[in-house]
């Protein structure tokens, strides 16, 4: 067997083991599933009638590509904690002392965390859908949007990875966890414009990944309220750039943390 083949015999068993574990720990998934439908429920379906964005006739459409962007990025900052939990419990020396190199082990991990996302994206058009939410620029946009979604996840999975790996336990990569993910997803356009907000924190809701992210979701889902400005020339590159940035950096300082994080 070639070197190669090996390494990707090694991603898919590691692959599976993330599986294998999501199956046997439902618990690991149920926050993430619930999110979107409680927040749509909260805001797309209660406070709907009563919250006004300009330029925008539907509030649930609106909401939902937020509202998926937000359950992905949470879904994949969980993996912080569970690779927390593998390091405290010694699991990672375990995996350093196999043949198999620590990319792999590390991909494999990704790779499941990537089909907990796409679950969870897919829960939440889901609840978007029965709020009334619809794609209204045909299959390939509703594809290619989606395909961004995973891009997205598969970028915050990586640097949760790192997170978990740099943790010295499960409740301080949690701690990190929540005091990254609640300012990015809410200091942002998920729930409202920019525009609408103080402006003291429009500038930091506008330069949030996140809200280059959704932009570029409603531009491509047909959900951009009018007169906002964006175009798909600006929205798309952005989002992309942040999306690749994030990942460039993560890739290498988790394969790095991999190789040097002590025993607990």
């Amino acid at each position: 067997m070639s070197e190669l083949a090996a390494a990707a015999q090694d991603v898919v068993v590691a692959a599976r083991r993330g599986l294998l574990r999501g199956r046997r720990e439902p618990r690991l998934l149920a926050l993430p599933l619930l999110q979107p439908v409680l927040f749509m429920m909260l805001f797309g379906v209660v406070l709907g009638g009563v919250i006004r964005v300009p330029g925008v006739a539907d509030y649930a459409g609106f909401l939902t590509p937020g509202l998926i962007v937000q359950a992905v990025a949470l879904t994949a900052g969980l993996a912080a904690v569970d690779v927390a939990r593998d390091v405290h419990r010694g699991m990672v020396d375990r995996f350093r002392a196999l043949p198999a190199p620590g990319a792999a082990v590390l991909f494999g991990r990704t790779v499941s965390d990537l089909v907990r996302i796409a679950l969870t994206a897919g829960v939440a058009a889901a609840t978007g859908v029965i709020a009334g939410w619809r794609v209204h620029s045909g299959p390939a946009a509703a594809a290619a949007g989606f395909l961004l979604v995973l891009t997205f996840g598969y970028a915050v999975a990586w640097l949760s990875v790192a997170l978990g790996l740099s943790a010295r336990t499960p409740r301080a990569a949690r701690t990190v966890l929540l005091v990254c993910l609640m300012p990015l997803t809410f200091v942002s356009n998920v729930l409202a414009p920019p525009d609408t907000m103080p402006p003291w924190l429009r500038p930091l809701a506008e330069a949030n990944p996140v809200s280059a992210v959704v932009t570029a979701l409603r531009l491509l889902w047909g959900d951009e309220p009018a007169g906002s400005g964006a175009t798909p020339a600006s929205a798309y590159p952005l989002a992309l750039v942040w999306i690749f940035a994030a990942l460039l950096a993560a890739i290498p300082l988790a394969l790095r943390r991999y190789r040097r994080t002590p025993a607990p």
